[in-house]
C-alpha cells in the first residue's frame, strides 16, 4: 500500500540560466511523440527539423516556505539551477498566497502549485458552481501576480489512498465519479480563462501507480483543450522488512503510466512533479530501515533515472525533486553518496527535442 506524500504543513549565480529555463517551460510547445515505445532511445534523438530545450529542474525543499534561500542551497547542492519552485497550498492558504516567500522564489522561477481544492468539497461542489467565487478570486490574484504559475489541482487524484479519488463505484468523501471530476476540472479552467489569467497553466497530475484499486487515468483525463501539462508523481520506496513494492528502478516506477499519458496527449509536455528515492544509508525521521539489491544505492538510482531520461522519455521536460525527510529520507542530501550521485547525474545538461 502506497501512502500520500504531502508535506506536514501547508503554510509554508545560476539566475540567468534559471530564467532561460523558466521562460521555455511555459511558452515552449511540446515535443512530438516518437514512434512505437514512447520511452525508446531513438524517439529522444533530435532531428534536423527539431530544436532542443534543456530539461528543467526544480524542487520542493524542506524549509523553503520559511526561508526561500533554501531552494538556492538545493541548487548549489545539485549543481544546476532550480527553474521550478514547488509548493503545496490549500484552503487555509487561499486568502493569502502567493505568500512573500512564493513571490521571492517565483521571481526567477515558475511556481508549481499543488492546489488542494478537495479541502472545500467534492467534485459535485465544484462542477455545480458552488466554488466559483474561490476560483475567480484566485484567478484574479494570480493574474495580478503576473509570473508563470503551473497549477496541479487535485494532485494524485488517481490514488486509492486519497479522499478525492474519482471512482466508478462507491463515492469517496471528497471525490465523485469520473464524469464529475472532468466537469469540475473544466469549470475551474474555464473560470480562469474568463478572468484572463493567461500566466496560469494546468497540470493533470496523477501518480505513477496503476495497480488494482487506483483509478485508470484514461477514464478521468479532462481533455487536451483544458490541460497544458501532463504531470507524474512517483517514488522508489525501497525494500523494507514489511511487505511493500520493493526496490524499484526508474523505469519500473514510471514507464507504464508515462506511456498511458503520452498516448492520451502525444504533443503535451510531461513534468515529473514529485520524485525521489529511499536511501539505504539513511532512514531519516521515519526510522524505517531500507535495503537495496547488491550494487544499488540512492546514488545509482539517481544516475539510472537521469540516464533513462537522457536517452528516452522524450516528452519529459521538467523534473521536480521532493526534497523532504518524511515517510522516507527523500532529501537530496540524505547521505553524501545520494547528493554526489544526483549531482553527477545532471552535471551535463539533458537536451530534449521540441517542435520549432
Amino acid at each position: 500500500m502506497v501512502t500520500a506524500r504531502r508535506p506536514a504543513l501547508r503554510r509554508r549565480s545560476l539566475l540567468a540560466v534559471a530564467a532561460l529555463a523558466t521562460a521555455s517551460l511555459v511558452t515552449a510547445p511540446a515535443a512530438l511523440p516518437g514512434a512505437g515505445d514512447p520511452t525508446a532511445a531513438a524517439a529522444a534523438q533530435p532531428t534536423a527539423l527539431t530544436s532542443t530545450i534543456p530539461l528543467a529542474l526544480g524542487a520542493y525543499s524542506q524549509g523553503m516556505d520559511r526561508d526561500p534561500r533554501v531552494l538556492d542551497r538545493t541548487a548549489s547542492a545539485v549543481g544546476r539551477p532550480m527553474a521550478i519552485a514547488s509548493v503545496f497550498r490549500g484552503r487555509g492558504d487561499d486568502p493569502y498566497w502567493p505568500y512573500p516567500s512564493d513571490r521571492a522564489m517565483g521571481a526567477t522561477r515558475t511556481l508549481l502549485v499543488a492546489w488542494s481544492l478537495e479541502d472545500y468539497g467534492n467534485y459535485a461542489y465544484w462542477s455545480s458552481g458552488r466554488g466559483d467565487a474561490v476560483l475567480r478570486a484566485k484567478a484574479r490574484t494570480l493574474r495580478a501576480y503576473g509570473r508563470p504559475v503551473v497549477l496541479r489541482p487535485w494532485a494524485e487524484m488517481n490514488a486509492d489512498w486519497v479522499a478525492h479519488q474519482p471512482t466508478a463505484g462507491a463515492v469517496k468523501s471528497r471525490g465523485g465519479s469520473p464524469a464529475q471530476f472532468k466537469a469540475a476540472w473544466r469549470r475551474a479552467v474555464t473560470i480562469f480563462r474568463q478572468e484572463r489569467a493567461t500566466n496560469v497553466r494546468w497540470a493533470f497530475n496523477p501518480t505513477t501507480d496503476t495497480y488494482a484499486g487506483t483509478t485508470d487515468v484514461r477514464t478521468i483525463y479532462p481533455g487536451n483543450d483544458v490541460v497544458d501539462i501532463l504531470g507524474l508523481d512517483g517514488y522508489n520506496w525501497g525494500t523494507t522488512r514489511t511487505r511493500n513494492l520493493g526496490w524499484r528502478s526508474f523505469d519500473n516506477v514510471y514507464a507504464t503510466q508515462y506511456q498511458r499519458l503520452v498516448a492520451l496527449a502525444p504533443r503535451k509536455p510531461v513534468w515529473i512533479c514529485e520524485i525521489s528515492s529511499a536511501d539505504p544509508a539513511s532512514a531519516g525521521v521515519s526510522r524505517v530501515p531500507v535495503s537495496a539489491p547488491s550494487g544499488r544505492s540512492k546514488a545509482t538510482w539517481w544516475r539510472d533515472a537521469f540516464a533513462r531520461m537522457r536517452t528516452g522519455y522524450r516528452n519529459v521536460q521538467a523534473v521536480v525533486i521532493f526534497d523532504v525527510d518524511k515517510e522516507r529520507n527523500w532529501r537530496v542530501a540524505s547521505s553524501s553518496g545520494s547528493a554526489s550521485g544526483l549531482r553527477s547525474a545532471v552535471a551535463t545538461p539533458i537536451l530534449k527535442p521540441r517542435q520549432p
